[in-house]
């Protein structure tokens, strides 16, 4: 699949967006229909574009991957940013792995990371198999006019109940108090979570199993997490796990069946669904970025960078980098340079990037079994709530060919 031909695009501008603070309104291109042009102009303009107010948008593959990994940098205020989070909400954020740095960082990633080892990732599989397989079913058995929807029926449905086996939340009360706050087009629920996660840890819900448990587990070395800090992760790991997995299954789908004869040569080569899922995770990643703070003088890629300086760092415009990817606005499954930014890198590596790749997996292996002669139904309605995430807000799709 590639880019439309065409002549090269116009320089860009960036934006002004009332909904932005002055230098974050570059986070304006992520919801465009299409950011990659925009991106790909600014990349060959200048790497590291210079927004305003002390923030600086990094598109380059490699000053991208440079920034991940060092240890310098410290963790970047553009999440809470893009929400414009206040009050209570503003503290959480500041209290996630994503926002910690040095000592308190490697304490809190111990901590969490117990829950996300090699081993109960693969314990989960069987669970991810039968919910994909019953998911799957079920939007078919719901289509109207032969058209299924994906984007919430398999793609957001199939992430929300593996967080919920996790929590050893029952499914009734997962789907009032969880997934019923998740609504297509609006912006993450992550207030509304965060109560919700507060008033039920003082309750002492959860407290003997599950991962709110194992998240208030008391470690010899590593101490325990604080009330705020485990609300703060749980928000955390359901937010996440539940939008960027979402994003990766319907991006998945949607790249095949956008590529002529790639759904039906997966369908007949399975081996090619772990390349699908690694060429989706580079080519339409649903996380698009990641941010860094700058705590000293210092410089990237030759530009001199004054303490606080913000780096928002465009990994989806990293990995179409063509200093890195031959032809990069093609989607490959013969694609063999890996490398990829979208888990981040670093002491920040994301926890569930094996839970998440395996879901993909599993998602479209019980997909082809299904209707192994796929075909988009609708034109995608790409999702314009959260300039974080690129990802259809609709996936309607029918069989073809009697499939």
């Amino acid at each position: 699949m590639s880019a439309p031909p065409g002549s090269k695009p116009a320089e860009p501008e960036v934006r002004a967006h009332a909904d932005f603070a002055a230098g974050w309104d570059v986070y304006q291109i992520a919801l465009e229909d299409d950011p990659h042009p925009h991106w790909r102009a600014l990349r060959e303009r200048a790497p590291i574009h210079d927004a305003g107010n002390g923030v600086f948008l990094v598109t380059s593959f490699a000053l991208c991957d440079a920034a991940l990994r060092s240890p310098a940098l410290l963790a970047g205020r553009g999440v809470a940013e893009s929400f414009g989070a206040t009050g209570f909400l503003r503290e959480v954020m500041q209290s996630w792995l994503m926002s910690l740095d040095g000592p308190a960082h490697e304490r809190a990633r111990s901590l969490v990371s117990r829950s996300f080892t090699a081993r109960r990732v693969a314990e989960l599989r069987g669970f991810v198999r039968e919910e994909s397989e019953r998911l799957v079913a079920q939007a078919f058995e719901r289509a109207q006019d032969g058209r299924a929807e994906l984007a919430r029926g398999l793609g957001f449905a199939l992430p929300s109940q593996v967080i919920r086996q996790l929590f050893q939340i029952p499914r009734e009360e997962w789907a009032e108090e969880v997934e019923a706050r998740f609504q297509p087009g609006e912006p993450l629920p992550l207030l509304a979570l965060a109560e919700r996660f507060r008033d039920r840890l003082r309750a002492g819900a959860g407290a003997r199993e599950g991962l709110l448990a194992q998240l208030g587990a008391s470690d010899p070395e590593h101490g325990r997490l604080s009330e705020l800090e485990i609300v703060a992760n749980a928000v955390l790991l359901i937010s996440a796990a539940i939008d960027t997995t979402a994003g990766l299954i319907s991006n998945a789908v949607l790249c095949l069946l956008s590529l002529p004869g790639a759904w039906a040569r997966v369908g007949r080569e399975r081996e090619r669904i772990a390349d699908a899922v690694l060429e989706t995770l580079r080519f339409e990643p649903p996380a698009l970025s990641a941010s860094r703070s700058v705590p000293a003088r210092s410089e990237l890629g030759g530009r001199p960078l004054e303490p606080g300086s913000q780096l928002l760092l465009c990994v989806a415009a990293a990995q179409r980098d063509p200093a890195r990817f031959p032809d990069p606005d093609r989607f490959d499954l013969e694609r063999r340079e890996r490398e990829l930014l979208v888990f981040g890198g670093g002491r920040h590596f994301c926890l569930g990037a094996a839970l998440a790749k395996l879901e993909a997996e599993v998602a479209l292996g019980a997909l082809l079994d299904r209707a192994p002669a796929l075909e988009l139904a609708a034109p995608v309605v790409w999702r314009k709530d959260n300039p974080t995430i690129r990802a259809p807000r609709e996936l309607f799709v029918r069989r073809a060919g009697g499939g």
